[in-house]
């Protein structure tokens, strides 16, 4: 039931998202990515990963795409404080 919630957010994003990212040309998996981002403020790559959208998509192909929003400046990672392993990933606000 979770999964279908997250997807009806994803859904009214996505028009809005269109609008505001048609100048970046980004792929297909980088626009769903900023999507889930911006449905969760923040996130990591392994929760990113585990969810059942992106079940399909390879960790190379997400690792690919997320730095493809971070070229752009789209997104930004920032270092847990009690995992130095994981980088959380959060909207650009000035990009928003």
């Amino acid at each position: 039931m979770k999964c279908l919630a997250t997807w009806r957010k994803m859904e009214l994003l996505q028009d809005e998202v269109n609008e505001a990212l048609e100048t970046y040309n980004l792929s297909d998996t980088a626009q769903s990515i900023y999507i889930y981002i911006g449905a969760f403020h923040y996130t990591c790559i392994a929760s990113i990963r585990r969810h059942k959208y992106f079940k399909n998509k390879s960790f190379s192909t997400l690792k690919r795409a997320i730095l493809e929003l971070k070229n752009h400046d789209l997104i930004h990672a920032l270092p847990s404080q009690e995992d130095k392993r994981v980088m959380w990933l959060t909207l650009n606000p000035s990009k928003e």
